[in-house]
């Protein structure tokens, strides 16, 4: 198949999102003959499950480790090996470089998925990403780390928007948050197996002189390769080369995915297609919200083992890392209860609601920690997790529920994870070893954003329901006589769901 005709086929699979009211009672689905019933439906369901998930969960769960076990490297003896002052804020520079090379990235990596082939982009990053991995355990100063960490940054930064795009070409509006929430778990099971490894090879000293921390990296680095390697086979590119679809069933992913052949395309990227994407007040307003989250989900991710040891000082790093452990496999059990809810329901904001009230619950206790015991203080690290967590692919979502047309969701979704990265920022710098052990400045902080995130998701749900009414008003229909039908979902049959 030509370049050119690829492109189309995969525009047409990207198509708009079904209105909510126009498939609510479905019994059979969108094929030309509606030969397909609820069962084989789930059926077909099943097989995208079975084809799609597996490697894009385990290139997931391999890549957050290898940026965030800087927080257990850090107690091994990272600064120390590293001549780094512990009371410098040179340990959150480490940190906090990984996001300036997501933010530049994010944007740039999924215009190559969607130019070349997804299969052969994520696994190269990814490859790629575990050599400078390996690296970090090398580096003999604080200036090499820094350099590695960028980078890092730099070729994580397609994995999650690169997939997010590529699923939305198979999966209709109501399938997505599980299988985005599969996803996002295997970030924060890879924060439990990161500790067990680091659990694992905490006493190593070998007879090179490494450290237990150096070990960490050069393993994980070693296993993000091996595993890619293996993974690369079993990926999956878009709908329309995937031979392991009948056109039978491209057909009913269509007919799911879009209302109509035409609605909500972006098949041509003119100038009125590139104002309309990059004026997107959806694009900002969601960013800001993954800002306000991220900021959270960093903040247990990187400092759990050191907020954990400012609790219990006396703990031995594998008593530490017993502790942290749990943490993120309940954070894992919630994310998933709250995807399944979500799409069985058929809706997301308030879901994505009361997660940050959970998340704030627990600030709220570690605010007043001079007046409860430990144990609370570490049952309030299980809210902060489970509540940011859930959030973050209930936020995803708010927003690739609401875009179309392949130019589209590409530039909103890499917009959306590149700039919410800015809030790994908050998350590096807010909790310095100067304001340990209370760390008051990073909980005011992370709870200050994620009320910000909980007010700013009540006035998206707001913007979404003033632009369907003004739709059902035929207000937009005018779009379609002055720019054609490359309007993506400013189309006025597109309607937006919350």
């Amino acid at each position: 198949m030509a370049q050119d005709d690829l492109e189309l086929a995969v525009e047409k699979d990207l198509g708009s999102s079904l209105d909510p009211l126009s498939t609510a009672n479905r019994s059979e689905f969108s094929t030309p003959d509606n030969t397909m019933n609820e069962a084989d439906y789930r059926k077909l369901i099943w097989k995208l499950d079975v084809r799609l998930l597996p490697p894009l969960f385990i290139l997931w769960f391999i890549s957050l480790i290898d940026r965030v076990n800087i927080g257990t490297a850090r107690i091994q003896g990272l600064e120390k090996d590293l001549n780094m002052d512990p009371r410098s804020n040179k340990f959150n520079i480490a940190t906090v470089v990984v996001f300036v090379g997501l933010i530049i990235a994010e944007v740039p990596s999924n215009w190559l998925v969607k130019r070349f082939s997804p299969t052969a982009v994520l696994c190269l990053e990814c490859i790629i990403l575990g050599l400078f991995t390996i690296g970090q355990g090398l580096v003999r100063n604080f200036e090499s780390l820094v350099v590695m960490r960028f980078f890092i940054g730099i070729l994580e930064a397609g994995l999650i928007p690169g997939s997010i795009f590529l699923l939305s070409a198979y999966y209709p509006r109501y399938e997505l948050q599980w299988r985005l929430s599969m996803l996002h778990v295997g970030n924060a099971v890879s924060n439990a197996f990161g500790g067990l490894l680091a659990y694992g090879v905490a006493s190593i000293h070998s007879s090179n002189g490494y450290s237990g921390w150096r070990w960490i990296f050069i393993i994980e680095g070693t296993i993000t390769i091996v595993v890619t390697c293996m993974c690369w086979p079993f990926m999956t590119n878009w709908p329309a080369s995937a031979k392991w679809l009948k056109p039978s069933e491209r057909a009913v992913l269509e007919g799911r995915i879009r209302d109509d052949g035409i609605i909500g395309r972006m098949d041509i990227l003119n100038k009125s297609a590139i104002i309309r994407c990059a004026t997107d007040w959806k694009v900002y307003l969601s960013a800001l919200i993954i800002v306000g989250n991220i900021s959270s989900v960093y903040s247990i991710t990187l400092f759990a083992p050191t907020i954990v040891k400012a609790l219990q000082p006396q703990s031995t790093v594998k008593e530490i890392q017993g502790l942290v452990i749990p943490i993120f496999v309940a954070a894992s059990a919630w994310t998933l209860v709250v995807a399944y809810s979500s799409d069985k329901l058929k809706h997301r904001s308030g879901f994505a609601l009361s997660g940050c009230f959970i998340a704030i619950l627990g600030y709220v206790v570690l605010l007043n920690q001079d007046h409860v015991p430990a144990n609370a203080r570490y049952g309030a690290l299980y809210l902060i997790a489970a509540g940011s967590f859930s959030v973050l692919p209930s936020a995803w979502i708010l927003l690739l529920n609401n875009v179309s047309g392949s130019y589209k969701t590409a530039f909103a979704m890499g917009m959306e994870v590149g700039l919410g990265n800015a809030g790994g920022f908050v998350a590096s710098l807010a909790y310095q070893s100067k304001t340990a052990p209370h760390y008051w400045l990073g909980f005011r902080l992370s709870c200050g954003l994620m009320c910000m995130a909980f007010v700013l998701i009540c006035v998206y749900v707001v913007g979404l329901w003033w632009e369907n009414k003004q739709k059902k008003a035929g207000k937009r229909d005018h779009l379609l006589e002055e720019e054609g039908d490359n309007l993506g979902d400013a189309h006025p049959q597109f309607i937006y769901t919350y």
